[in-house]
Order: structure tokens, then sequence, then C-alpha cells
């Protein structure tokens, strides 16, 4: 394992390198978050998507299909250069070139993660708001890792099948997916039978767990016009199931694709 650790470290500089990464994964989250709170502030009523307790969930899980980009095109610009042909030379091991190139992007996922939540507890100390507890952020980091993972593992297989040029087409066809599919700031909830359709993709399932934690109020209120929080039941399982099927088969597809790759190239 210290020869993927030594490659880990290689991805992580090229990464540093790009500006991608600070415009995107960091600036991203804290311009989303941001904007949408100058946008809420403009309005009559502000939209319960654009609290902080519904878009903070939203966000990261959004900012996640950006790690599937960075992933796509750091492993097809290697391929185009023959730098893992070279490498497949090497003594490295098909489990150091995935661990060498899954580590990086899950590390800086995790830094998304911490800098999307201080962003949004800055915004509420600024707007006098209430802000999601400790404890709850640590589960919301625990449950948005499946999907943060998944993008990871679609982004290392669209490197892996994909040219540098095509590569960042069919990832940013995904990113329009989490964006519209995912209710990041959409009010999914109010869209009727739309609702069910996203439930079959892993996007929404992730957001809507996160906001069960956080404890954001849905869009439509009740019979009496009170506001209700998302409940775990009587879909969450469901979401957690859909989710780990989305998870196993990313996971399997990836790897699978890379070692015939890998193999194809030796």
């Amino acid at each position: 394992m210290k020869k993927a650790w030594l490659f880990a470290k290689r991805n992580i500089l090229e990464m540093f390198r790009d500006p991608i990464l600070y415009i995107f994964c960091a600036g991203f989250p804290v311009g989303m978050l941001i904007l949408f709170n100058v946008i809420s502030s403009f309005s009559v009523e502000m939209p319960l998507v654009f609290s902080l307790d519904s878009l903070i969930p939203g966000v990261m899980m959004f900012s996640y299909s950006l790690l599937m980009l960075m992933a796509g095109l750091l492993i097809s610009k290697d391929r185009s250069t023959s730098f893992v042909k070279r490498l497949f030379t090497s003594p490295l091991k098909s489990i150091d070139f995935i661990v060498g190139y899954f580590v990086p992007f899950f590390f800086v996922g995790l830094c998304q993660n911490i800098v999307t939540i201080l962003t949004g507890f800055i915004i509420s100390l600024l707007t006098k708001t209430d802000y999601i507890n400790f404890v709850n952020c640590l589960l919301l980091v625990l449950e948005m890792l499946p999907i943060m993972i998944i993008n990871i593992m679609f982004g290392m297989l669209f490197g892996t099948i994909l040219n540098d040029k095509s590569a960042p087409g069919i990832c940013s066809i995904f990113i329009s997916a989490c964006g519209v599919l995912g209710g990041a700031w959409m009010p999914i909830d109010t869209m009727g039978d739309f609702e069910n359709v996203v439930s079959f993709m892993p996007f929404y399932p992730s957001v809507y767990l996160g906001r069960v934690i956080t404890g954001a109020s849905r869009s439509i209120p009740n019979e009496l016009g009170e506001l209700i929080s998302y409940s775990f039941h009587p879909v969450g399982w469901l979401y957690v199931l859909n989710i780990f099927v989305y998870l196993i088969v990313s996971i399997v597809l990836a790897i699978v694709v890379f070692k015939k790759r890998m193999c194809s190239a030796q």
C-alpha cells in the first residue's frame, strides 16, 4: 500500500496545481450559499428550500459532482499523455492505481464538507438564524459519504473509458442531473409525481436524508397550514437501499473497467 500512497501523493500535487480545484471545489460551495442567501434576502417570503438547513445538504451533494469532473479530467489526461501506460510497466498493481486515484478526491470531498458547513455557520451568525448543531453536522457528513464515493467512482469510470476531450462533456451531463434531479435548490417535494421519479436516482434521496438530519422543513405544509419537517418514515429505508445499490454498482464498474483497461494496455 506504500506504493499506492506515493501515487496518491503525486495526484494530490497534480490537483493542487489545477485552478479548477480552487474555483469549483472550494469556491463553488461558498459562492452558492452566499448567492442563495442574497436572493432570499430580497424575497418577500423566503422559499424554504433556500433556508440553511435545507440548502446545506443540497450544496454538499451538488459539489461532489465537481469531484467527478476533476477525477474524469485527471485520469483521461493521464491516459492521453501515456502517463498511465508507463506506470503499468512499474511494480504498481491495479489496487494501487485505484486507491491512488480515489484517496485524493475523497480527501478533497471531506474538505468541501468542512468549507460548506463553516460557510453556512458564518452566514447564520451574520443573519442571526439558527444553525445545525455539531452532532448533526457530523451525521450529515457521514450520510453524504456514499453519494461522494458514487461521484468519484463515476468520475474514475469516465476518465478510464473516455478521452480528455469527451470526458468533461459527459461529466457535465451528470453535473446538470445532480442540480436538476437532486433538488439541491428546487422544491422537488412540490412537484408531485416528479418526486417519485427522481427517487429512483441517488441524488434526491441523498439530499432528502440529509434534510432529515438537519431538521429542514418541507415546502408543502400540512392540512392545517403548519410546516412539517422531512421525515425518515416511510421512505427512508427505500432511499438508503437506493443509495447503497448505486454505491455498489459504481464501485464495481469503476474497478472492473479500470482493471480491464490496465490489462489491455500491458
